[in-house]
């Protein structure tokens, strides 16, 4: 039996639930890596987000990896792990595949630094976008440094997480791997 991705391939329902159980593994450790702050200085809590780093990579180099839903899954999974208000960081990474996608064809084949700017891009803007939402939720315009910390920090970070990304990106995304 076989499975018809999205891009015309086919591949057995084994292979394809191997990637799927792969890709749930790892967005599972981004999960937990993400709900872990940094303390800097009068910031208080700055988390980096490496989902946004994985749901970034993944809408650009191999889309099929992380469809819209499981962003959003992912994204509620992390909302009830660390106690945000539900669907906030949901809707922030659906927000975030989105807009990558859209961007898709300019940033495959960019040097490295092209897609690194892209993702500093991505990530103030998913930053501005929770910081709105939580200012709509309290009624209450709060502080943007913390969000903007995050963003610089995840930023900061992203050339140290593409490694590990792009190691578990070649065996999924290689339909003549064994995985």
């Amino acid at each position: 039996m076989t499975f018809k991705a999205d891009e015309g391939w086919e591949e057995p329902i084994l292979t394809m639930l191997w990637r799927w159980a792969v890709t749930v593994f790892v967005v599972a450790i981004l999960i937990a890596l993400s709900a872990f702050p940094f303390h800097i200085g009068d910031f208080g809590e700055i988390r980096p987000s490496f989902m946004i780093m994985a749901v970034y990579y993944w809408a650009v180099m191999c889309p099929p990896m992380l469809s819209p839903l499981a962003a959003f899954l992912s994204g509620a999974a992390f909302d009830l792990l660390t106690g945000l208000p539900f669907g906030l960081n949901a809707m922030t990474l659906v927000a975030v595949q989105w807009t990558t996608r859209a961007q898709r064809k300019f940033l495959l084949g960019q040097p490295f630094l092209v897609m690194w700017v892209g993702l500093g891009l991505v990530s103030v803007g998913a930053e501005l976008l929770q910081w709105g939402a939580v200012s709509l939720f309290n009624w209450a315009v709060m502080p943007l440094e913390s969000n903007l910390m995050s963003a610089l920090l995840t930023t900061a970070i992203f050339p140290l997480a593409v490694l590990p990304l792009s190691i578990f990106n070649k065996p999924l995304a290689d339909r003549n791997s064994p995985l």
